[in-house]
């Protein structure tokens, strides 16, 4: 059964119950009685049609609905069987004293479906009055009905608001408590993928350093012997000089991947914030390629460390892609921030793109797409206006409470 289904058996329950109470008396009082029996209809009746929806609507223990898009149509539907209620067990009193026995769910109905708070007590406050009044119709005036039906209702009302207030507050804590757990599932799922990312991270790193330290080496070394050995044949052996120019190509393009690989592997520095982190890292590119790279960052506004990252490994990883396949001998990188949306833009004046072959046959794109996607960012890869390859990169611009460096255009 749902949440809410014995709340639809108590008040069955209690209204046909009082109906055959008040049936004792039909032969005696029978207009009364038939007063009675209406009143019980009506509440039955109401709670049927639209009073249980009451239940679902609002929240007794805070000052908001609990639904997110409660309009003041629901806010008046969920007020209005409360209202029925009152009004029902007030004038049934008035008909037969034993219809007092609906407080017994009246007053719980209020604190289920009437929000906020301060109404709830409001409204527990105007049933004991109309319960009060009513018995003074049915018992009459006198000073000792006056004083038995004010001291019955005081009791009801006080002992209605201490349950009331003390579930309020009880279901408020409860609430509090699983709005601080579903936080802290949250912190415990960012923590677990930055342990994840700072494992990955670590990992490609130790794999860049011995990548540098053996293979890079090794073909280092298989160059310059290629190289020595070739000058030290006679020109006779022509066939074996050329197997050597061969193997020494050879040994040159696999040492360019290899250096692409570690520098796409390796940690940068984003210490002093994105930009710097780039400038020192086209300086070290143009150092190693003669490539140079036009850099446009006026537009661009400091974002938080975390985006920060994401931008310059995408950076790193463009410009690892331009060194290992574009053969370009012009980057331009621009870096902007407008409505609300961050993008860095790498295109070059390489060879372009080949359609017979796919962009990334490695893990470079596909690892960037990644991080991207944790940010909500995406990725774009075109032909770019001077020939070569563009990649496009936007991610939501979020607010940074550190103030970013000045920005402006500079050139390697």
């Amino acid at each position: 059964m749902t949440r809410f289904s014995w709340w639809h058996v108590a008040v069955g329950a209690t209204v046909v119950a009082l109906a055959a109470a008040v049936a004792t008396d039909f032969a005696a009082h029978p207009g009364t009685t038939i007063g009675a029996w209406v009143c019980l209809a009506l509440l039955g009746g109401g709670y049927a049609a639209f009073g249980w929806r009451s239940f679902t609507t609002a929240d007794p223990a805070t000052d908001a609905f609990a639904a997110t898009a409660v309009d003041r149509r629901e806010r008046a539907s969920a007020l209005a069987f409360p209202l029925l209620a009152i009004v029902c067990t007030s004038v049934g009193v008035a008909f037969d004293p034993n219809l007092a026995t609906l407080q017994a769910i009246t007053f719980p109905i209020i604190w289920f479906s009437v929000d906020p708070m301060r109404r709830a007590i409001a409204l527990n406050v105007l049933l004991a009055v109309g319960v009060t009044i009513g018995f003074l119709v049915s018992t009459g005036t006198s000073p000792a009905a006056l004083a038995q039906a004010i001291a019955i209702e005081t009791i009801s009302l006080l002992f209605s608001l201490a349950l009331g207030l003390w579930f309020s507050f009880a279901l408020r804590q409860g609430q509090e408590n699983t709005r601080l757990l579903n936080e802290l599932r949250a912190v415990q799922g960012e923590l677990a993928a930055l342990n994840r990312d700072s494992g990955i991270l670590s990992e490609r790193e130790r794999l860049a350093g011995e990548i540098h330290d053996t293979i890079a080496q090794s073909l280092t070394g298989l160059v310059m012997l290629a190289q020595r050995t070739r000058g030290q044949l006679p020109d006779d052996l022509s066939p074996a000089r050329a197997n050597l120019q061969v193997i020494e190509d050879i040994a040159r393009e696999a040492l360019v991947e290899t250096r692409a690989l570690v520098a796409a592997s390796a940690r940068v520095d984003n210490d002093g914030g994105l930009l710097p982190a780039l400038q020192r890292l086209i300086a070290r590119f143009t150092r190693e390629t003669g490539v140079t790279i036009d850099l446009e960052t006026a537009a661009y506004e400091g974002q938080p460390n975390e985006v920060e990252v994401v931008l310059l490994r995408c950076a790193q990883e463009a410009l690892a892609n331009v060194r290992k396949h574009s053969g370009a001998t012009s980057v331009s990188l621009g870096l902007a921030e407008h409505s609300g949306v961050v993008s860095l833009t790498v295109s070059d004046n390489g060879a372009g793109i080949d359609a017979a072959r796919p962009i990334d046959g490695g893990f470079g794109l596909t690892g960037m797409q990644q991080r991207l996607a944790l940010l909500g960012g995406t990725m774009r890869v075109a032909q770019s206006a001077a020939g070569g390859v563009e990649l496009v990169v936007t991610l939501p611009a979020r607010e940074s409470a550190v103030v970013p460096p000045a920005a402006g255009r500079a050139a390697s």
